[in-house]
């Protein structure tokens, strides 16, 4: 049986949106309809009617099959990267195919609070952390994510990288948004992503529990 600790938050939260109920099946049905100009008259489940966007706390209907691969994306790192996580490629916006030392990277993210990578350039490091990052928001409860970066165009483009995770999900692994900014982002889940250029004052009266 699945604990709370596996389960998205807009499952467990009591106070939604609407009452509509969701599924991936009316989302689906829904989206086809809006193809075909058809109103079917429902509250939109988007945040900012951005489509690629899960409006915060709605009310969604799991199939068991969604709740045991969010369980499992959960547990597995590397799981979630291959088969979830686009990132923009030579070829467009792609599942990643993770090579082994950036698995490795990955669990070290996990496993260890803190790290250090020493590493050449163009080896992927921004995507692994771009990809943990994501991950660690998705699947996690009331956390802080502060990202520094010594000019804030640095730290805005690592944002962008985990965005591009987040909105290429399908519809039931997204987290539900309640505020979507270009250097601060906050979920239903009660996880913040906040990135600020490296002062020193970067990160005072924040309460930090991952810091990239």
């Amino acid at each position: 049986m699945l604990t709370n600790k596996w389960i998205p938050a807009s499952v467990t939260k009591e106070v939604a949106v609407d009452k509509f109920i969701w599924s991936t099946e009316k989302i689906n049905e829904m989206n086809t309809a809006l193809d075909e100009g058809i109103n079917l008259k429902m509250p939109s489940p988007y945040y900012d009617g951005n489509s690629n966007l899960r409006k915060g706390n709605l009310i969604f209907e799991y199939t068991q099959h969604e709740l045991s691969d969010i369980k499992r994306c959960a547990r597995d790192i590397s799981y979630f990267a291959e088969n979830y996580c686009s990132v923009m490629t030579d070829d467009g916006i792609q599942t990643i195919k993770l090579r082994d030392y950036q698995k490795k990277m990955l669990e070290e993210f996990v496993e260890n609070r803190f790290c250090v990578t020493m590493a050449s350039r163009q080896v992927g490091k921004t995507i692994c952390a771009s990809i943990f990052i994501a991950w660690y928001v998705l699947f996690n409860f009331d956390k802080n994510v502060m990202i520094l970066a010594n000019k804030g165009a640095t730290t805005k483009e690592i944002i962008d990288k985990s965005k591009v995770i987040i909105e290429n999900l399908p519809f039931f692994m997204k987290p539900g948004i309640f505020k979507y900014d270009v250097m601060n982002l906050r979920f239903d889940n009660g996880c913040r992503m906040v990135g600020q250029s490296t002062t020193a004052k970067s990160g005072i009266s924040f309460t930090i529990h991952l810091l990239f």
